[in-house]
């Protein structure tokens, strides 16, 4: 490789007019005759004297004017320093372990001038290629699979492969977290073939997913001389209209009820947005949606409701306008829909007069309505039927004014509620409060959110809704303060909360009394909810029962807390897709559609053979799953197989973006420098309208020569002025 090359070439022709200085100087040369005169006699002395000396003279200021044309001209024709060629000059042919990363985040998607930030990067690297020496050793790794470099440790004998990897790298939508970015590549150093080392990032110097200082692997790879090189291929334009959220609001969806969704849209654009439209689409049919209007750096919440007509998985997708950053504008969400809702309500105080049990009016409150009620499959149990049965796994559970429970029971309901489970208490006169706090609330670990005290008899008028953000009464708090407070409090349980904030315990409602005691508080138990309320479920300690408030109120909340999938089928771009599948069943046929994928492809069922006894069945029977684990780009994958006792099954995931590759600041070299510690890179910027190859292969030396021109005019000047002289 040449250690000097030129960008315009064309104008080194320029170099011949080096001569006009000799030519002039030629021409000009005094023609003189010779004529004798009696007094040059006298001066032919002093005039040879002299005259070598002006001829030194002469020739030094033809040769500065010469070299400043050379010079001008050397200039205007764009010298290019190859570093590596120098390199190759002063140390031999030493072989090199060389490590290339190309950053494929998401941000790398980012546009200017009709190129992203990655196919600049793919452009570099090519270029890159072609620097290095043959029998160096090159390993070629993706920000997005850091530990599964796409080559690893090859001579580059046959470089047209190796380029024609490089431009078969598809964007993706991952986030680069660059700390076990950097670990992976530190133990691809460790196990390189060579004891010199290059590492060679392509990124576009964004700050989200760096971390504040790398100083143990920079001072190992200072200690080891490892050269680290930074190409900075990414815009200086962050302006971006990010969708950064994209949720099922309505823990459960029934079939044929509506049910809410919500996108949050952040505009970084540095203007107002007006007038903005989006597409909302289910099930793949689109519908426009008016965004409203958003000020610079504002995030606005878009409200949108999607109805199902049948049970089962649905596709729900959000679509932003096309800009600078496409990766950040669809996101997806699956949601599961339900026919009906399975509720359990075991009855503390049964009663066979009209009204007179425990769960009575909860029973009638979730069975009015039209579709939805049909929906609720409500069943009543009393207490001791709930004890002598295998327990069930309802979606929702009930225990209203049951006096204690065994700990086996407990036990039970406990892994129930971390599974999923919704749970509400009531209060009575019947139940065992010691029992409670021992085996239910146990410390603050068990599953009630606060230990029960004592009864009170002071009376209250209405309830008071704590402003809480997605709490199962925020409907309830939709009503008026007035609507509120039409019942009477006759009873309530006095509580012990937990001292200071304990993370999932809240308070969603008071009594609207001078100590404002709590009404409900929530606890998030596992995957599950628990909802404790200080009254009872029917009119012996309240009137609430028979307001209309009340059928709201627990109807929303049942919705609120009741078993949901909402969450089961959403992931973020990398993570791996997993369905656990029985031990016993026969599964054939296993296969995954990807986004961008035209043919679907096969999966392989791993897990453990069948195993002898009930605990190494059932360890076997949870690892035995199918799995996918390339998920770097975004939408939605469905997985089928068929079951030989289930029939044919399929799976839907919905895989989005991290929301935080939105985030477009960037770092300036010094700052990026400074994350290093003891090794500074080289950080060498390729922007939109840059020369890869000339980021590549060197340095441009032109103002190393405009400086040396200008010092060499200056010195001609004055050597002119001083030859020029009276002597």
């Amino acid at each position: 490789m040449d250690t000097l090359s030129f960008l315009n070439s064309p104008l080194l022709w320029g170099l011949a007019a080096a001569s006009i200085p000799v030519l002039i100087h030629l021409f000009y040369r005094r023609q003189y005759r010779r004529i004798e005169w009696a007094p040059m006699r006298y001066l032919k002395l002093s005039v040879q004297r002299n005259r070598q000396r002006i001829r030194i003279e002469q020739i030094l200021l033809l040769l500065l004017r010469t070299l400043a044309v050379l010079l001008l001209f050397f200039l205007v024709a764009r010298p290019v320093m190859h570093a590596e060629g120098i390199s190759r000059l002063l140390g031999g042919s030493s072989r090199v372990n060389r490590i290339v990363l190309l950053d494929d985040s998401l941000s790398m998607g980012f546009a200017e001038e009709g190129k992203t930030a990655l196919t600049r990067g793919q452009e570099v690297l090519v270029e890159l290629l072609a620097t290095f020496g043959p029998k160096d050793r090159l390993t070629l790794v993706l920000a997005s699979q850091p530990k599964q470099p796409l080559v690893r440790e090859i001579e580059l004998d046959d470089i047209d492969q190796t380029v024609q990897v490089v431009r078969d790298v598809q964007p993706s939508e991952v986030f680069g977290a660059w700390e076990p970015i950097v670990e992976a590549i530190d133990a691809l150093l460790a196990s390189g073939s060579y004891p010199l080392h290059e590492v060679t990032l392509i990124t576009d110097l964004r700050r989200a997913g760096w971390a504040a200082q790398l100083g143990e692997v920079a001072t190992r790879w200072a200690g080891e001389r490892v050269r680290l090189r930074v190409f900075d291929v990414g815009a200086a334009q962050t302006a971006n209209v990010a969708l950064l959220s994209l949720e099922q609001v309505d823990r459960l969806a029934l079939a044929a009820t509506p049910t809410r969704c919500e996108a949050q849209v952040r505009n970084d654009t540095g203007g107002e947005l007006a007038g903005l439209e989006a597409n909302f689409i289910v099930d793949g049919k689109p519908s426009l949606v008016r965004l409203p209007t958003l000020a610079v750096g504002e995030t606005a919440k878009v409200p949108l409701i999607a109805t199902f007509q049948e049970a089962g998985a649905h596709y729900v997708g959000f679509e932003l306008p096309n800009d600078a950053l496409p990766g950040d504008n669809t996101r997806s969400v699956v949601v599961d829909v339900q026919q009906s809702v399975d509720m359990l309500l075991v009855d503390g105080e049964p009663s066979s007069d009209p009204l007179g049990g425990e769960t009575d009016f909860l029973a009638l409150a979730l069975s009015l309505g039209g579709d939805e009620a049909e929906a609720f499959r409500v069943e009543v149990m009393t207490d001791s039927e709930w004890a002598s049965t295998p327990l069930a796994r309802p979606d929702l559970l009930v225990l209203a004014n049951v006096a204690h429970l065994g700990a086996d029971q407990v036990d039970a309901l406990q892994r129930l509620v971390e599974a999923g489970t919704g749970l509400m208490v009531f209060v009575g006169d019947q139940i065992d409060p010691d029992n409670y706090n021992q085996l239910l609330f146990r410390g603050g670990s068990g599953l009630l959110p606060a230990a029960l005290e004592s009864i009170s008899d002071s009376e209250s008028a209405g309830v008071l809704v704590e402003p809480a953000e997605g709490s199962p009464l925020e409907a309830l708090g939709q009503l008026s303060p007035a609507a509120l407070q039409r019942f009477k409090i006759h009873k309530t349980y006095e509580l012990r909360m937990p001292a200071g904030e304990v993370e999932g315990v809240r308070v969603l409602a008071r009594w609207n009394n001078t100590a404002a005691a709590p009404a409900v508080v929530q606890k998030i138990f596992g995957s599950g909810q628990v909802l404790l309320w200080t009254t009872a479920a029917d009119r012996s300690w309240s009137d609430w029962p028979t307001d209309s408030s009340y059928v709201l109120a627990v109807r929303e909340a049942a919705r609120a807390i009741a078993r949901s999938s909402a969450t089961l089928h959403r992931f973020t771009a990398g993570d791996a897709l997993r369905v656990d599948l029985p031990q016993t069943h026969q599964i054939t046929a296993p296969n995954i559609e990807v986004p961008g994928g035209k043919e679907p492809k096969p999966l392989v069922l791993a897990g453990a053979e069948p195993a002898d006894g009930k605990e190494a069945a059932a360890k076997a029977e949870s690892a035995r799953a199918l799995t996918y684990a390339d998920t770097r780009r975004a939408g939605v994958y469905k997985m089928s197989w068929r079951d030989s006792v289930a029939g044919a099954m399929m799976e839907l995931f919905a895989v989005n973006p991290d929301r935080r590759e939105s985030e477009l600041a960037r770092f300036s070299p010094e700052e990026f420098k400074q994350l290093w510690g003891a090794i500074e890179p080289e950080v060498i910027a390729v922007g939109s309208g840059g020369d890869t190859s000339l980021a590549v292969r060197g340095q441009e030396i032109w103002r190393t020569l405009a400086t040396g021109l200008l010092g060499l005019l200056i010195v001609e000047a004055c050597f002119a002025r001083w030859a020029g002289r009276q002597r």
